[in-house]
């Protein structure tokens, strides 16, 4: 069919002629209130287990594949974040979340939900002191019946 088209307009009509790919949606859920109030309880639950150092606690909460991206922009395992932990060289005195600037939204048939808050946190991470404000983007999958991160992210939010 585009044999006789010049080279340069045979990829682009080729292109529309593909048929449009849907894009990720989020789920219709049908009890999206309690799927927030799950992810809310899991994160609420996570918190408690960072602010106690519970390094057996939290690992529950992490998927085996996990990956949290640091402030620094930095990749850092799950097996380097337990030992920081283990080892206190991460430890939260304080961990408190923005209520109005939570948004969690779940994808798929309700079994993964992105959960963005303002984070305001003072302890150590890595050794060093780590005091401000945070935005954090923690992706939760259900698995067993269970929530698990499976990916976050910190970015600092600098004073205007």
């Amino acid at each position: 069919m585009f044999r006789y088209l010049p080279r340069f307009l045979s990829l682009p009509i080729f292109l529309l002629m593909l048929p449009a790919g849907a894009p990720a949606q989020e789920s219709t859920h049908a009890d999206a209130g309690a799927l927030t109030a799950e992810i809310r309880e899991a994160t609420r639950r996570y918190d408690d287990a960072l602010r106690r150092s519970d390094a057996t606690a939290v690992e529950q909460f992490w998927a085996p594949e996990y990956t949290f991206v640091n402030p620094r922009g930095e990749r850092v395992t799950r097996a380097a974040r337990l030992a920081n932990l283990r080892a206190t060289r991460t430890a939260f005195d304080s961990l408190a979340h923005a209520p109005e600037e939570e948004q969690i939204r779940a994808y798929g048939n309700g079994d993964v939900a992105v959960y963005t808050t303002l984070l305001t946190i003072g302890g150590r991470y890595g050794g060093q002191t780590a005091q401000g404000r945070y935005r954090a983007l923690v992706v939760w999958v259900r698995r067993d019946g269970r929530w698990q991160q499976v990916a976050s992210q910190l970015t600092r939010v600098l004073a205007p």
